[in-house]
């Protein structure tokens, strides 16, 4: 394969392709081989996700050699996270190190994360001459390189030869690759159907995951499941090496009605979990509920969308998935082969596969949406054709989002719009296609849309998704990323059957619900008309809420429209001897848009006796120096609160002080005018909060510190006294509905600060 090389600049959103022309040579592998050399990876075991280790790639010349002015360029197909190697710290972790011929005086960049060119400025490299490349050299004691967060089968390093130096690269093949594993089992995760009927048959997954979120592999514990109502074959799951941290029990039923979890148990590691919620009625429902991803993301090697598929449906354990990869990079032979893998794995009444593409133009075009057909093996019409060789097609582009709209006007295709890499701009809007709005993802949880959307008084539903690039849709967490601050979102559908066509009907008609990934059980409606559905009345509208948990209830909001007109009492206690710090926010209405918190607390007259964290979603976010009397932390954040809880013990009062120093992250473009790649995230200093607390003033409420933006704020409080996961019931009559349309909706924050949204029930009231 030979490329065109047009500059050495690197895309971080598509890391792959970075040359503008290429043809397939008419050669054997092994010719290429021959000519433009080969390259070997060693040690080549299987890696844990986010562990240190040393690996050389050593390239061989082939009968070309190199030229002077020859490049090198190692680089991997996957969106990772792995450690950006370092030159300058030879007992640090990272260290890169290259050993050549002394006389071919190789010059070293480091392009970014995923790539790294080598140029010859001397000599010639003759042809058998070798250059290994060692990551993470630890010969000066450096602890090594770290490897990316995420589970992947074939993590490659590819390797392009420009043997002649004039910017004509051939790739080589067949390139060596490395297996990513989960570590460590961090966490137990029990997952049940949400809705089940007396004595129907079901299945349940056990899985064991790493503190990255991935699969644990390696475990061997033995599971106990405990449950009264829930009936399962065996009562003690014991793994092994062949369910790499995953297992699900056939088989199982419900005995008897209503709201059941059951527990799993690992006595021997102390690992302990709880299910979601499921709700059994003694009849069929006309609605099942089912979990998906819908935003699902992509992967940057359309070879790898099998795994995908499979990720969603035999890990993740949800219902549905949308593989949804950025247009302007989407080949048609990549198309073809995500079509294929479309096909395969959907398999109505056990797992959807939503036919689709994400449509990705910038912000001032309409922004990115999200793009579903009905059907499979549909064409696609791109926003444009910038990151793809083969600009054949490029007559079917739809340049802007009205043109989406009037190119699919009356036809069964949904759209979506969400935050993502380019924010949708809700200026635009066709209510016929457009249904519903992505409110919480990778990205972080986005409340300002969701608000964009009813102050516009747009009817659009409310879900949650992933928009990975890791390969793990419906379970996602962001790693070490920067432009990723939170662990995938959910969307909950109700629909009759899991079919194509059941699901984007859900959609279309909004009878949906997001969550930040936890199976929150919801059900809303009005006068027997469920969330999504517009109906008139004369009468005062009253809202019937049912929720289940999967931990308490923090609080429960019935909104109408943007303003809150019920919280249902939950009674959350208080436990004067745990103090809760939790900070939340945004930088801007806008993509990209993350808060780097830095904290400092120190503790008088009390002693610090644990710690625990509320929604640390990745272990890039840490708790550090913990002291009798004080600790540090590190935490990055989107959108959605985050925390941590002091056990403090003492009889003194005690008295808390507490320095926040906040950073922001300013825009995700530089380069050519900051308008086009390289992609590259850049950070600003922002407020600094400091404040002295008395832990006695706490017993008289929350002290809060707003710190501005977009609802930037520090909030101290007592801690919720630990309860179990509960549900809640009310009826909420609306005493002073407005003259037409009445968007009703519910928010639903758990102490555990997951958080869930339904859609709005849209009631047209007519004055009597």
């Amino acid at each position: 394969m030979v490329r065109k090389q047009a500059a050495v600049l690197v895309d971080e959103r598509n890391p792959v392709f970075t040359t503008n022309a290429s043809e397939q040579l008419n050669m054997s592998n092994a010719d290429i081989h021959q000519l433009y050399g080969e390259v070997c990876l060693e040690p080549r075991d299987e890696v844990v996700a986010g562990s240190y280790g040393t690996w050389t790639l050593t390239y061989t010349a082939g009968k070309k050699g190199i030229a002077t002015g020859g490049r090198i360029r190692i680089y991997t197909d996957s969106d990772s996270d792995r450690a950006t190697p370092q030159m300058d710290d030879s007992a640090g972790a990272d260290y890169l190190t290259i050993e050549a011929p002394k006389a071919t005086q190789i010059g070293v960049l480091v392009q970014s994360v995923l790539s790294v060119v080598l140029v010859v400025n001397g000599r010639a490299l003759e042809p058998g001459e070798q250059v290994a490349v060692t990551y993470g050299d630890r010969s000066k004691g450096g602890p090594g390189f770290r490897s990316q967060t995420f589970q992947e089968a074939r993590h490659y390093f590819w390797v392009d030869v420009d043997s002649a130096g004039d910017g004509t690269s051939v790739t080589l093949p067949e390139p060596p690759y490395l297996s990513i594993v989960g570590g460590t089992a961090e966490k137990l995760v029990v997952t049940l159907p949400s809705t089940v009927r007396v004595g129907e048959q079901f299945q349940i997954q056990v899985r064991a995951e790493d503190a990255w979120g991935n699969p644990a592999a390696a475990y061997r514990g033995t599971v106990a499941i405990q449950s009264e109502a829930v009936k399962v074959p065996t009562e003690r799951l014991t793994f092994n090496k062949a369910d790499k941290g995953v297992q699900w029990i056939e088989g199982c039923t419900v005995t008897q009605t209503g709201v059941h979890r059951l527990t799993a148990a690992d006595e021997k590691s102390g690992l302990t979990a709880q299910s979601n919620p499921t709700l059994c009625e003694k009849t069929k429902a006309p609605y099942n509920l089912y979990w998906g991803d819908s935003h699902g993301g992509q992967i940057a090697m359309a070879e790898k969308i099998p795994d995908f598929f499979q990720y969603a449906r035999d890990v993740a354990a949800i219902h549905f998935a949308g593989y949804q990869r950025n247009d302007h990079v989407l080949s048609k032979r990549d198309w073809a082969l995500q079509q294929a893998a479309e096909r395969t794995y959907d398999q109505p009444g056990r797992f959807v596969a939503l036919p689709g593409y994400e449509w990705s133009a910038n912000t001032s075009r309409g922004g990115h949406h999200n793009v579903y057909f009905r059907r499979h093996d549909q064409p696609i019409r791109r926003s444009d054709h910038g990151g793809l060789e083969d600009k054949s097609d490029a007559d079917t582009d739809l340049y802007h989002i009205q043109d989406v709209y009037e190119a699919f006007r009356n036809s069964d295709t949904v759209i979506t719009a969400h935050v993502g890499g380019e924010h949708s701009d809700l200026t635009y809007h066709d209510p016929a296609l457009e249904p519903a709005v992505e409110v919480t993802s990778d990205h972080g949880t986005f409340e300002w849309i969701l608000e964009e959307a009813l102050q516009r008084n747009y009817k659009m539903g409310f879900f949650g998704g992933s928009d990975s690039h890791n390969g793990r849709p419906g379970n996602d967490t962001p790693g070490f990323q920067h432009r990723r601050y939170s662990k995938a979102g959910l969307a909950a559908v109700y629909a009759p059957e899991l079919t194509i066509s059941d699901v984007l009907s859900a959609y279309k008609a909004k009878r949906i619900y997001a969550t930040t990934g936890a199976r929150i059980l919801m059900h809303t409606e009005a006068a027997g008309h469920l969330m999504g559905t517009e109906f008139t009345t004369s009468e005062k509208p009253q809202i019937t809420v049912f929720i289940a948990g999967t931990a308490p209830f923090e609080s429960v909001e019935l909104f109408r429209g943007l303003e809150r007109i019920y919280n249902h009492p939950v009674d959350c206690g208080a436990d004067s001897n745990r103090v809760r710090i939790l900070w939340e926010g945004a930088s801007r209405k806008s993509s990209y848009s993350g808060v780097i918190w830095e904290g400092k607390l120190m503790v008088t007259g009390r002693r610090v006796a644990n710690v625990d964290k509320i929604r640390f979603d990745s272990p890039r976010s840490r708790v550090f120096d913990v002291e009798d009397y004080g600790l540090r932390w590190y935490s990055v954040t989107c959108g959605y609160r985050s925390g941590i809880i002091l056990d403090l013990v003492g009889d003194n009062d005690g008295e808390l002080e507490l320095v926040v120093n906040t950073s922001v992250i300013t825009g995700p473009l530089y380069g050519e005018s900051g308008i086009n790649p390289p992609r590259r995230m850049s950070y600003a200093p922002a407020e600094k909060v400091a404040v002295n607390i008395n832990l006695t003033e706490l017993k008289k409420g929350p002290v809060t510190m707003e710190i501005g933006g977009l609802n930037r704020r520090v909030t101290v409080s007592l801690a919720p006294t630990p309860q179990d996961a509960g549900e809640v019931k009310f009826s909420f009559a609306d005493p002073s509905p407005n003259p037409g349309i009445n968007p009703y909706w519910v928010r639903v924050v758990q102490t555990d600060m997951e958080m869930a949204w339904s859609s709005p029930i849209y009631v047209d009231h007519v004055a009597q």
